[in-house]
């Protein structure tokens, strides 16, 4: 039975009924009903901490139940009613989520291994037929399946609750250390129950949520990846991100992750740490040595020593070599590639040009890295005194004392001991006897026309595992010719490898780099006219001495002329830049003090609409507490009204209608009451004179028969009384003898011992006697000590503080000085500033009478302007007005000046008759003669 709903309780009584329907066995309707007041809209403006105690739970109901969907609908409900007001109550209630999921999920396993062991009858019996054909048919043991029948729920409902409170959490700048919270533990939970399935969505996940934080900016509680923080937060989780896939040997999840971290720092405005760039190279290593790619292997050791050789105090000496091996060796085994003819398609160079593209990003290289480039910075640092001594000579062998005939030899003693004999280098073995090998055949093919195979064969020696097969050198020089390493031609009927000698054929092929015998035919081609141009220089230097002479001075001197223009230059060039740095630090300034504006408006902004919000809801609130009080009141009057309704029917006997209470108030009740009261106290009291008249003689006979029995009672009770008393007295002496006796007995017992008691005492007194004065001597001294120490101490501190005080009394008169002498300025830079603003109004008050005297004799221009014209003179329209109402005006103050003089106080001047209407003034002007120009505004009155 579904439990019935309510627009509204409190929370306290969600909980009280929720726990009633637990109590009944009825947890289903106890989470249907949890999950209605969640929903419920007048849930929002309740006190979040109130409302903590119901999620909570809820939540409990729901992990008991595994009802993931209501569960999700719940915390969503929740998030909104606490992003505002309580954001940490949302951490306390994940927090609960998950650790009661995994407590269950452990739970589970513990139940599971119990099933296992519970199921195996005989110990001595290893399987049984049953299982051994259940095992054959579906492929799985007993574990497994116990484990999906029991832990897999639990695991599956967990993995739910990571992903659904990822999706609650994410784009939102309240919530996001609570977001990076749950997604560590969400990585942590793949790794420890090995779930790479849900790692993979799970990455993909956090993915796209990085991805939506730029399509969600605009909105109010964004998240800002230019902060700081932030970005830490984010970068934080993907270097563990990185670090369990890395664990789990999940190599396309690794670059993924590589990726997302190679992105979130280009968008970090703040370096990021150098450890953790470490770890980033060191991940990359790796991910680098399973994709098979020896370039970028090498390139990224480079880079990863590059970031820890000078962290002495994170990384010992043993790792820095070992760190230093891998750099040598992995630099050593990169391929030697040559561009020959051998090419490959268009669309594979593009895929290896994207490929090579994105490598060298991830890198933070500017180009992209060649083995030429990585020798050389392997030969200019100091990797090579880091490296171990019985692989430095590795080095010179191979790039710069190369020799076909005894390279092989010489090296054999380096593979088999140490790079074969380690773990860690045997990786690299055999890269680097290919790199030999395909040396070797380069510099033949420099020195040979053609050789044996069995020749190769005999100089490409390498020890064990390295060894190589006749067939499996012949396979590696077909695979390098048809990749364009080696210009060759393959004789299987002689046995025999046949070296191009065209020097046409190889005229675009650029070498390998290392240490070559001679020049092939095909670069003695390519460089003759460099040398032909070197020769003839030679000659003209031996034939033409003065010219030359001549030349070289002409050189020296626009050298000189060069070198006396460069400071100039030098110093033009540094202002220029000095000049746009200043540019750059202007428009980065105006445009960090214009986004620091635009946040505080949006903050601003933001805090007025959530005061806004906050004022509207605490209006709600007001008004809602406003009903809901009056509803009491209401509801607590009729209560009031129906009891006492009830009492008066009770009481009083008088009935009142129920439905007729509404119009009765409680006044008016109490006025029926008292009535009835009233007419019921005379009636009692009419009865009560009637039984007293009636109750005097009836008490009066009552006491005069039972004086004799009163006076034979008192008798026998004082005679049970002194029984009781001598028998008690009889009992306590007997015990006092008792008592009394049996001291006597435990003294005279006591007294055998009681001298040697004495003696022992004495002897024991007399022995600490001794030791306690010791003691109380060395404490005495010890005090002593203590004090005069704390004597010294407090004269020093008392120095020292006189010190101090002195010290800040001579500061403060300074300051006092200091701020004196400023007092003084600013007085009289204040006076100053005074008698410039006198002065200033002075002018300002002369300018302003000029101008009124300008104005006033401005009005009595126009006044004397504003004159009636004569009939026959043009009159300006914006005038006409003006002349008719001057002599109508006249007549009228004329006689109000006569008795001015007699008047005591002048009144104020009467307000100017408003002008006359111009159909008015037209008809009092004459009419114009003929012949004259009549303007627009009087032709009409004239016609009329």
């Amino acid at each position: 039975m579904a439990p019935l709903r309510t627009q509204y309780q409190r929370p306290e009584n969600v909980l009280k009924r929720t726990n009633e329907l637990i109590k009944v066995g009825q947890p289903v309707a106890a989470l249907d009903f949890l999950h209605d007041a969640l929903t419920s809209k007048r849930l929002d403006n309740t006190n979040p901490s109130s409302t903590e105690a119901v999620i909570i739970r809820f939540v409990e109901l729901t992990i008991e139940q595994r009802r993931g969907k209501q569960l999700k609908e719940g915390l969503t409900q929740y998030r909104n009613i606490v992003q505002h007001k309580n954001a940490e109550s949302m951490g306390v209630v994940v927090g609960v989520v998950l650790s009661s999921i995994t407590e269950r999920v452990t739970l589970a396993q513990q139940s599971a291994e119990k099933a296992n062991i519970g199921l195996i009858e005989d110990l001595e019996e290893t399987e049984s037929p049953e299982d051994m054909i259940l095992s054959s048919v579906s492929g799985e043991q007993t574990q497994d399946r116990t484990d999906r029948a029991l832990v897999t729920p639990w695991l599956k409902f967990l993995w739910e609750a990571y992903r659904n409170l990822l999706d609650l959490l994410r784009n939102n700048v309240r919530f996001e250390e609570l977001y990076q919270q749950v997604s560590n533990q969400a990585i942590d939970f793949c790794q420890v129950y090995e779930r790479k399935t849900e790692f993979r969505r799970l990455c993909e996940l956090l993915r796209n949520h990085l991805q939506a934080i730029g399509k969600y900016s605009h909105q109010q509680n964004a998240i800002n990846l230019a902060s700081g923080e932030t970005m830490q937060l984010f970068l934080d989780t993907h270097f563990h991100q990185l670090n369990t896939a890395t664990a789990m040997e999940l190599w396309q999840e690794s670059f993924r992750s590589v990726e997302d971290i190679h992105q979130l720092i280009q968008q970090s405005k703040r370096p990021v740490k150098p450890q953790a760039m470490a770890n980033y190279f060191e991940k990359l290593t790796r991910i680098m040595q399973v994709a098979k790619n020896p370039l970028f292997l090498a390139a990224a050791w480079h880079r990863f020593y590059n970031y820890i050789f000078r962290q002495t105090k994170v990384y010992s000496a043993e790792q820095l070599q070992a760190v230093a091996d891998n750099v040598l060796l992995s630099t050593l085994a990169v391929p030697i590639i040559k561009a020959g003819r051998g090419g490959v398609g268009q669309a594979a160079s593009k895929e290896n040009k994207h490929r090579t593209a994105r490598f060298t990003s991830l890198l933070f290289l500017s180009t992209a890295p060649t083995r030429e480039s990585l020798i050389a910075d392997l030969a200019g640092s100091d990797i090579l005194a880091r490296v171990q001594p019985e692989l430095r000579p590795l080095y010179e062998l191979v790039e710069e004392q190369f020799h076909p005939l005894s390279i092989c030899r010489e090296i054999k003693t380096i593979l088999a001991d140490q790079i074969a004999g380690s773990a860690a280098n045997s990786r690299y073995g055999q890269q680097l006897c290919s790199v030999v090998l395909t040396r070797v055949v380069q510099q033949l093919s420099q020195v040979y026309t053609a050789v044996q195979v069995d020749f190769i064969v005999g100089l490409a020696q390498f020890p064990a595992p390295y060894a190589m097969t006749a067939a499996d050198i012949e396979r590696f020089i077909m695979h390098g010719a048809r990749r364009g390493e080696f210009q060759l031609r393959m004789d299987h009927q002689a046995r025999a490898v046949e070296f191009d000698t065209d020097p046409f054929a190889g005229a675009q092929a650029g070498g390998g780099g290392g240490a070559q015998l001679q020049a092939s035919a095909a670069e003695q081609l390519r460089t003759q006219l460099s040398t032909l141009a070197e020769s003839l220089g030679h000659a003209q230097r031996v034939a033409c001495g003065p010219w030359v002479a001549a030349q070289q001075a002409r050189r020296a001197a626009a050298v000189a002329a060069a070198l006396g223009a460069m400071h100039e230059e030098h110093r033009v060039a540094a202002a220029r830049k000095a000049v746009i740095d200043r540019r750059k630090e202007v428009v980065e300034n105006a445009v960090a003090r214009r986004e620091r504006l635009e946040a505080r408006e949006r903050a601003i902004r933001q805090q007025r609409e959530q005061d806004a919000e906050r004022q509207r809801l605490a209006d709600e609130q007001k008004q809602r507490e406003v009903d809901r009080a009056r509803r009491e009141l209401d509801a607590v009057r009729r209560v009031e009204a129906l009891k006492l309704a009830e009492s008066i029917r009770e009481k009083a006997g008088l009935v009142v209608d129920v439905d007729a209470l509404d119009s009765l108030d409680t006044d008016a009740l109490k006025v029926l009451q008292r009535e009835q009261l009233e007419r019921d106290r005379q009636e009692v009291q009419a009865r009560l004179r009637m039984l007293a008249r009636r109750a005097d003689h009836t008490e009066r006979a009552y006491r005069r028969s039972e004086q004799p029995a009163l006076a034979a009672d008192y008798d026998a009770q004082k005679a049970a009384d002194r029984s009781h008393y001598d028998a008690a007295r009889r009992a306590a002496e007997t015990q006092a003898q008792e008592k009394h006796a049996a001291d006597v007995a435990l003294k005279r017992r006591f007294e055998r011992i009681f001298a040697d008691f004495h003696a022992v005492r004495q002897r024991l007194d007399s022995g600490r006697s001794e030791a306690l004065a010791a003691e109380r001597r060395r404490l005495r001294d010890e005090l002593a000590r203590a004090k005069d120490e704390r004597l010294a101490d407090f004269r020093r501190l008392r120095a020292e503080r006189d010190a101090a005080e002195r010290h800040e009394r001579e500061e403060r008169e300074e300051r006092a000085a200091r701020e004196e002498q400023q007092r003084a300025a600013k007085a009289a830079e204040l006076a100053r500033l005074r008698e410039e603003m006198a002065a200033q109004r002075a002018r300002d008050e002369e300018l302003l009478r000029l101008r009124l005297e300008r104005e006033r004799q401005r009005e009595a221009e126009l006044k004397a302007e504003a004159k009636p014209a004569p009939a026959n003179k043009y009159v300006p329209p914006s005038r006409r007005a003006a002349g008719a109402a001057a002599p109508a005006a006249a007549p009228a103050a004329a006689p109000a000046a006569a008795p001015a003089p007699a008047a005591v106080a002048t009144p104020a001047p009467a307000p100017a008759p408003a002008p006359a209407p111009a159909p008015a003034a037209a008809a009092q002007s004459p009419p114009p003669a003929s012949g004259k120009y009549v303007p627009p505004s009087r032709r009409a009155a004239t016609k009329e």
